[in-house]
């Protein structure tokens, strides 16, 4: 008996922590469209090289440090020329015919939301949602 009642008492916990934690996930947080459209992209082009939620990679550059308040890529259109032109010497490839210039200045609001901490890692809730 005592260990039915132990049983249910875990099952129940468990289950309230799942739908907890579930719940944060559906919820996410908030960002602007243009951000929100930069993490879409971001994750379907840079997140690979670039690592998950721009926390860094081995295989790449750190883009948190590159455009963080103190980095070298201080302005949206350095952001651009470098996507649309590639790094060749250091592996990343042109993304000229792969990317618009809508889909880079989205991209670039994503990752500088990240740098400037103001988006933390994580799906962000879709915009009106």
């Amino acid at each position: 008996m005592l260990v039915g009642r132990l049983l249910f008492v875990i099952t129940g916990l468990t289950a309230a922590l799942v739908e907890s934690v579930a719940g944060q996930g559906q919820k996410g947080f908030k960002v602007t469209p243009l951000e929100y459209e930069g993490w879409r992209q971001y994750n379907v082009h840079c997140a690979r090289c670039h690592g998950q939620d721009v926390l860094g990679n081995p295989v790449a550059a750190d883009l948190l440090v590159l455009l963080g308040p103190k980095g070298p890529i201080d302005t949206e259109a350095k952001f651009a020329d470098i996507v649309t032109a590639g790094a060749p010497a250091s592996g990343m490839p042109s993304f000229k015919r792969v990317l618009s210039p809508e889909q880079i200045s989205a991209i670039y609001a994503y990752i500088k939301g990240r740098a400037e901490k103001r988006i933390p890692p994580g799906r962000p809730a879709p915009p009106g949602g």
